[in-house]
Parts: C-alpha cells; sequence; structure tokens
C-alpha cells in the first residue's frame, strides 16, 4: 500500500488546481491594512501546502526532516540515526548546503516533488561519492539505499534555520512542510537562541510529531531546565520527546551511536516511524495538513477581505475629499463673480450688442453701407454656425483656470495626506506617486478646452431652437435672432469670465433697453435669465467634471491593485470543504 492511499477519500485534491489558479489572482493588493504584508507570505504557504498535499497523496515514504540551527551537530545525529555517514559533518560551519534526502531507491521520492523548481540529484550510495554529501546550492540530494527497514521512510537532513543564506533558511521551510516527523535539534547553548525556539513554536502549534534533541549537553543543564523555559513561552513540551546527548569530545556516527541516551532515542524512534503504524501516520498528517490548510486559508480570507473593506472606505474617503474640493472651487468661483466690476460688465455688454444689434437705429445707415455689397451677391446677413462656434470659442479660450488649478492643488494634497499608506512597501504608496497620476496643467486645459466645447455646441443649439420660431421674412425676426444671439454671447462671456450672479444684477437695468417691445414678448426677461443659469450651471459642471477626472485617476489607481472579484468566495468555498474534511 502506498503512504498517500490512505488521504485519498479526501475530495478537496480534485479542487486543488482551481484553488491554485485562484492563489496566481493574488498578486497585487492596495496595502491599506497594517497586517497587509502577511498576505503574499500567506499566499505562498498556502500554494506550498495544496503542492505538498498533492505530492502526499501519492507518496510511497513518510518524511522525517532534521532541522536545527548552525552548529548543534544536526548533521552528526542525522548520520548516526541513519546509520551511515551520508550528509557531510565538520567544524566548518555551515556544512549542508542544501537538504541532503536518505531514501529507498524504489522510494522516488523526486517524482513530482511539488516545491518549486529544485535542483535534484540522485546517488546511489554505494556509489564512490554516495556518503558524505554537503548537498547543493539551490538544490537537494537523494542518497539512494536498498534496506528494506527504512524502505516507507525518507530521512532528510536541512541547512540551518538561523543561516544567513536566505535561500538555505527557504529550503529548511520547504522540507518542514514535507515532515510528517520533524527531529528538531538544539544544544546547550543555542536551545534558549530566538529563531530556532521560534520555529519549534511553529512546529509545537502546527501538531507535528517531533522529537526535541538537546545534543552537547553536561551535567549542569536538566531536563527540567528545558521544560520551564519553554513553559513560560506556553509551550507544553512533550517530556518523553526531549531527549539529551551528552557533549563527545570527537563526535563521529560512531561514538554518538554508543551513547546510551542516543539509542534510546533511535529505539523511540523506530517504534514511531515502524511501518506498522504507517496507515495512522498517514491519516493523521493528511488531517493534519488539511487543518492547518483550512487555517491558513482563512486567514489569508480574512486579510483579504479587510483589504476589500479598507478599500471601500477609501472610496468613500476619496468621494469625501472631492466634494470638500468641489465646495472649494465653487466658492472660488464666487469669489471671482465678487471682484468682476459692474461697470465692466455693462461695458461688455453694450460691445456685443453693439455686434450683434444690426438693425440697430444708431448703427443703422452703418450696417447698411457695409452688408449693402453682401447682398448685391445674394448673401446672407446672419451669422453662420461656423461664425457662431468661432465666437464662443473664441470666448472659451479665455477662461482663467486659477480657480480649477487651486482647487486641483488642494485635491492632490488632502489626497496624499489622508489616503496614502502609511507603508512605504504598500503597492498603493506607489501607486499615489506615479508620474501620470496627476493631470498636468496642459492635460487639465485640454480637458477645459473639451468641455468648452460641449458648453459652446449646446448654446449653438439653443440659439437654434429658440430662433426656429421667429419669421425670418419679418425684420422683427431679423432683429430678434440679432439680439438672440448677442444674449447667447452675453451670458457666454458673463458666465466664463464673472459668473451668473453678476449677469442676474445687470439684466434689468442693461438688457432692457435693448429689447424692443416685439422682441420682449419672445423673449422676456425670465427665458434669458433661464439660458443664463442654465449656462452657468452647465459651466460649473464642466469646471467640476475636470475635477472628477483627477478624482477617477486615483479610483482607478486602486481599483487596479484590488484582488479580482470572485478570489475571496473561492477561498472561502475551499476553507469549508477543508473544514469539513478535518473535523
Amino acid at each position: 500500500m502506498k503512504a498517500g492511499d490512505a488521504g485519498s477519500e479526501y475530495t478537496v485534491y480534485t479542487s486543488a488546481p482551481e484553488i491554485q489558479r485562484v492563489l496566481d489572482d493574488v498578486t497585487t493588493w492596495p496595502g491599506l491594512t497594517p497586517d497587509h504584508g502577511k498576505i503574499r507570505n500567506l499566499t505562498k504557504l498556502i500554494s506550498r501546502e495544496l503542492g505538498v498535499l498533492l505530492y502526499k497523496k501519492s507518496a510511497s515514504s513518510i518524511w522525517v526532516v532534521f532541522v536545527g540551527g548552525t552548529g548543534t551537530g544536526k548533521s552528526t545525529l542525522f548520520n548516526a540515526l541513519c546509520g551511515t555517514d551520508v550528509s557531510q559533518t565538520g567544524v566548518e560551519r555551515p556544512k549542508t548546503e542544501g537538504p541532503v534526502v536518505y531514501a529507498h531507491k524504489n522510494a522516488a521520492v523526486a517524482d513530482g516533488f511539488p516545491l518549486g523548481v529544485y535542483n535534484i540529484r540522485s546517488v546511489d550510495e554505494q556509489a564512490p561519492e554516495g556518503l558524505r554529501q554537503a548537498g547543493i546550492a539551490g538544490g537537494f540530494v537523494i542518497v539512494e539505499h536498498a534496506r528494506d527497514a527504512l524502505m516507507h521512510i525518507a530521512l532528510a537532513d536541512t541547512p540551518d534555520l538561523d543561516s544567513l543564506d536566505t535561500c538555505n533558511r527557504r529550503m529548511a521551510e520547504d522540507f518542514y512542510l514535507l515532515a510528517d516527523l520533524i527531529v528538531f535539534v538544539s544544544s546547550q547553548e543555542k536551545y534558549a537562541d530566538e529563531v530556532p525556539s521560534q520555529f519549534f513554536r511553529r512546529i509545537y502549534h502546527d501538531g507535528k510529531p517531533y522529537f526535541f534533541l538537546v545534543n552537547k549537553t553536561d551535567a549542569k543543564l536538566v531536563k527540567e531546565d528545558v521544560l520551564v523555559f519553554f513553559g513560560q513561552q506556553g509551550i507544553d513540551l512533550d517530556a518523553e520527546a526531549v531527549r539529551f546527548v551528552p557533549y563527545i569530545p570527537v563526535p563521529t556516527k560512531e561514538t554518538v551511536v554508543a551513547e546510551e541516551t542516543f539509542r534510546a532515542f533511535s529505539s523511540a524512534f523506530m517504534q514511531l516511524v515502524h511501518k506498522d503504524r504507517l496507515p495512522a501516520l498517514v491519516r493523521e498528517g493528511a488531517t493534519r495538513r488539511l487543518k492547518n490548510l483550512a487555517g491558513h486559508t482563512e486567514a489569508l480570507c480574512l486579510l483579504l477581505e479587510r483589504e476589500q473593506d479598507a478599500g471601500i472606505e477609501w472610496l468613500a474617503t476619496l468621494d469625501t475629499l472631492f466634494e470638500e474640493s468641489t465646495r472649494e472651487l465653487l466658492d472660488n468661483l464666487e469669489q471671482v463673480d465678487a471682484k468682476v466690476s459692474h461697470a465692466y460688465i455693462q461695458n461688455e455688454i453694450r460691445k456685443i450688442f453693439s455686434k450683434y444689434d444690426v438693425l440697430g437705429r444708431p448703427r443703422r445707415f452703418i450696417a447698411g453701407l457695409v452688408l449693402a455689397p453682401l447682398r448685391i451677391f445674394g448673401m446672407k446677413v446672419a451669422a453662420t454656425p461656423r461664425a457662431h462656434k468661432r465666437d464662443l470659442l473664441k470666448i472659451g479660450r479665455k477662461i482663467d483656470l486659477t480657480p480649477l488649478m487651486a482647487a486641483m492643488d488642494h485635491y492632490n494634497r488632502i489626497v496624499l495626506e489622508q489616503l496614502s499608506p502609511p507603508d512605504e512597501h504598500a503597492l498603493l504608496f506607489a501607486g499615489l506617486r506615479r508620474a501620470d497620476i496627476i493631470l498636468t496643467r496642459d492635460e487639465i486645459s485640454d480637458l477645459v478646452h473639451e468641455e468648452q466645447e460641449r458648453l459652446a455646441e449646446w448654446v449653438e443649439e439653443t440659439f437654434e431652437e429658440l430662433a426656429r420660431g421667429i419669421p425670418r421674412s419679418k425684420e422683427l425676426g431679423i432683429y430678434s435672432t440679432s439680439i438672440l444671439w448677442g444674449i447667447m454671447i452675453v451670458s457666454f462671456e458673463i458666465v466664463l469670465g464673472g459668473g451668473i450672479s453678476i449677469l442676474e444684477a445687470v439684466l434689468d437695468s442693461v438688457l432692457a433697453p435693448f429689447v424692443t417691445k416685439g422682441s420682449a414678448e419672445l423673449f422676456a426677461s425670465r427665458e434669458i435669465k433661464h439660458i443664463a443659469k442654465t449656462l452657468d450651471r452647465r459651466y460649473r459642471e464642466s469646471l467640476v467634471a475636470v475635477l472628477r477626472h483627477q478624482r477617477d485617476r486615483y479610483a482607478e489607481c486602486l481599483t487596479a491593485l484590488t484582488v479580482p472579484a470572485g478570489v475571496v468566495e473561492a477561498l472561502r468555498t475551499f476553507e469549508t470543504d477543508l473544514e469539513g474534511q478535518h473535523e
């Protein structure tokens, strides 16, 4: 029977490939929560655990992994347990450059190996180079044997947990995931060291069976000292699992095996991993992996959900800041209104009406002289739509961008102050500072002009719609359309240059003398005010639209970093499946 057969009833194996694809989608997140940095590590951990789960399903061996700190004599004890000099030992540290695995030649432990791209080399222990392996950088060596008693066990010696080489530490972490049993090796000097003891804390909380070997001890250290030290950290060590190996002046495989304490450990070890216990060890290992995987998946879901909630809150704050900046923009426009001279507006109105009131009495004679040649050649007096739009756009290009730029600067400043993540490593922190995230002055100017074109089109459409009701055959109709276009121009220029409050103040006192009795019936004061107010509203909305464009850039920056929809739901479903199978 294969070691993995006992766990084959778990249906989670069928969903593992799909969940792996879901995990591949967890590549970016904004970094809005304090623990966002754990997302990457958890995602990688779950991915590796899934790979191990599938690998162990069809594996023919259980894994026993030796872990420990630098200089603890781990490799010497490993060789003693294997009964041969598999792993290189010596005073130079570290001696183990990569994991060394002692496995039966028929175990095929390299087939489908799940933990990343490893350079795997196999060597027969009977070959000249078969013993005293130091491992290989970025990979591991399998020393193959033919001992039937160890056919179902893969023994692995790993690099030091406190190695300065991050690759070595990662390989030790990877092989820990494979382990069905851990042999944790420390020493009298190092059992309380921070890095190894933190790693043992993980072994303990993961619930993996273990032996805790304290090497190089003397009479000064007793088991109670070790139990008390870990007990103070909330770790209730199994006293039977704690084994002492005394200091040996010349530690070799032979001298270690000669020690009674080591032989007692070796006997207890072989009883625990006896082939008769293989089905139970496999079931316990599968259940433990499912439970740990469920816990890690739940933790990842919580972190992602917190990022999602923080993103929703972030967008709400972004909108609040946008509304604040919008109010500042509109307030600035009102201040511009107050600064515009009433006399200036009166003068501008007269200039414009002098231009468009072509049949007014004071200008009739001059207009007749100018326009007579045009009438001879059959040309019309009325301005063409192209001329209309040219007049409007000429006015639009005079717009003062100062209020909009001030509001934009305010908005960009408060977004960085209030919405930038405090962690400089957060992706959103960098995203908000991209060179292309803030609208340039040229971009703002282009957007404003686009909005002004839309306003000009609306003015033209409004003019054409109202002018349709005026009979062009009548002098009154010609006069009225001229006055009407003058009204449009006055409204457009005053709204863009001064604001609606000034326009309302001068309508009755300035505009009324230019409206004849006949035209007043068509263009009453309230109609003029309605046109001007609508134009003013549209103008202000056009400036707000430019500010909103900046808001949308910020929102898009967040959206681009958000985990795709459906990821958390898929992980939650997977977690529920896991919970149901390990209970």
